[in-house]
């Protein structure tokens, strides 16, 4: 007969075992369970297996090895087989039920084969059996007189061992460590190394400053126009008048100007004529030679010349105040210094607690505006200066100095002692040496506060068994304490401590 063969997966669930059973048409269905993993071992699956092959049209039979399984399937009378080679060839009869049978001690018998079996009861011997008659000594009041003594003592032992219990209390010994160290800083160093050097960093910030300064020097100004007299020559032969305002000028570049301040005629002829002239601008350079002036402006430079035959007199200068070299100079000095001192304070207001400010002046690293009003050498009795500098400084991170002092400081830790690092505390012990390397020197002092640790089971073992007052001075002598131990024995009047660890108990504190 056709047997359609199911191999359950670890993985299967009921759902996905009936569905794999409605795959085929089958008269038989074998589900074979894995070696390994435990799938659909309830009882319920095995009936909803059942069901299903039956709705199926399908006997159901199974090879599987666990007890459980098997126990479920044969009392729904599922056929078990070990091998699918068996299940193939079988015809899958459900096993008959055994008949249980009943012990023998427990089967119905006659009431005549029951009187043979039973005997006559002899209940003195039962007596004897079930209370043997005891040994004379045992009896005797010495042997229970020493029984009850080693029953009281011992009940006593007990007593002594477990009744007895002690509090002790004690004050771990705290002091201060501190160590002088010589740190180098340098902006080199890439880490702290416990030799004592630490990397230092440049801190940078930009300044800007106004100031202004009265100015010492003076520059000369024109005051006054100069005055002289022109002679024009006709080169045509006919008379050309000469109104006032006819403009001069000598051939230098730039030109010096005049200007005619009288009319006149220019008759033809060698015989020139003479007018007199005034400077367009004032000041001592309009007092020219003779000679200087040769140029006519306008269309009358087509007809006319001119020249001078005198020199030109009465132009004067006058001095005002104005800024010189030397105040330019002093004034950005004057700035320079103020801005470098801000650039130190702005730095050193940056820097977070425990940080340090190891350069002494701060160094310009560059200029990022100079604005000098005026910014050549002109009429004003006040210079001005508006600058923008860079400025940097070198500085030590207060962590790396706290790195430096914890490692310094653990190497000389005494044994049994921890530091509480919330107490480290630094203090500069000398000026910082700025050398022209960039390196730093100096010394400092580190110190914290460290606790003693106290073995609870250390100070049970040494205490243990002894007297209130022999414990004390034991636990002062043998352990880092502020002050003598505290021991409070229950009851108060036992004259020893427990001998039992468990029952004594230590508790430490300041």
């Amino acid at each position: 007969m056709k047997t359609q063969i199911i191999q359950l997966e670890p993985h299967d669930d009921i759902y996905s075992a009936m569905d794999k059973m409605g795959w085929g048409q089958t008269a038989r269905i074998l589900l074979v369970w894995p070696a390994r993993g435990s799938v659909l071992n309830r009882r319920l699956d095995l009936i909803m297996l059942k069901r299903h092959s039956a709705e199926l049209g399908s006997q159901l039979a199974m090879v599987v090895r666990n007890p459980g399984i098997r126990f479920h399937a044969a009392s729904l009378g599922i056929p078990l087989y070990n091998s699918i080679r068996k299940a193939e060839g079988d015809h899958w009869r459900p096993d008959r039920k055994q008949r249980i049978k009943l012990p023998l001690t427990i089967r119905r018998q006659s009431t005549e084969l029951w009187r043979k079996r039973r005997l006559p009861m002899n209940l003195d011997g039962l007596k004897a059996i079930a209370h043997p008659p005891m040994p004379a000594w045992i009896m005797h009041p010495i042997t229970r007189v020493t029984a009850f003594t080693l029953g009281v003592l011992g009940v006593l032992a007990i007593a002594v061992l477990l009744v007895p219990s002690a509090d002790i209390h004690l004050s771990p010994e705290t002091r201060r460590e501190e160590i002088t160290i010589s740190v180098a800083a340098n902006p080199e160093y890439q880490s702290v190394d416990l030799s004592g050097t630490v990397p230092a960093r440049w801190e940078t910030v930009i300044v800007e400053g106004r100031g202004s300064l009265t100015t010492s020097g003076s520059i000369p100004i024109p005051d006054r126009i100069a005055k002289g007299e022109a002679t024009f020559t006709n080169l045509t032969d006919q008379t050309i008048p000469l109104p006032v305002g006819i403009v001069v000028s000598t051939l230098d570049d730039p030109p010096i100007r005049f200007i005619t301040s009288a009319s006149n005629i220019v008759p033809p002829g060698e015989e020139g004529t003479t007018v007199p002239v005034e400077a367009l601008a004032p000041g001592a350079i309009s007092n020219i030679a003779v000679g200087s002036i040769l140029a006519i402006e306008g269309s009358l430079g087509l007809e006319l010349t001119v020249i001078n035959f005198e020199p030109t007199s009465g132009g004067t200068d006058r001095n005002i105040p104005a800024p010189n070299e030397a105040d330019y100079e002093e004034l950005y000095a004057q700035l320079y210094e103020t801005l470098a001192l801000t650039a130190l304070a702005e730095i050193g207001e940056k820097l977070v607690e425990g940080d340090l400010l190891i350069s002494e002046d701060a160094q310009i690293v560059g200029t990022q505006e100079e604005s000098f009003t005026p910014s050549e050498p002109a009429p004003t009795d006040q210079l001005e200066l508006v600058l923008r500098l860079e400025f940097q400084a070198l500085t030590v991170s207060g962590e790396d100095l706290r790195e430096l002092a914890h490692a310094a400081l653990e190497t000389n830790l005494p044994e049994s002692f921890t530091p509480d690092p919330g107490t480290l505390e630094l203090t500069q012990l000398s000026s910082i040496k700025l050398n022209d390397d960039h390196t730093a020197n100096w010394r400092m002092r580190a110190e914290w506060k460290i606790d003693a640790q106290l073995e609870h089971t250390e100070a049970i073992k040494l205490a243990i068994g002894l007297s209130p007052e022999k414990a004390v001075e034991q636990l002062t002598d043998r352990l880092p304490l502020a002050e003598p131990a505290e021991i409070s024995p229950k009851p108060s009047w036992w004259p020893r401590l427990p001998f039992l660890p468990f029952r004594i108990s230590v508790s430490s504190g300041n």
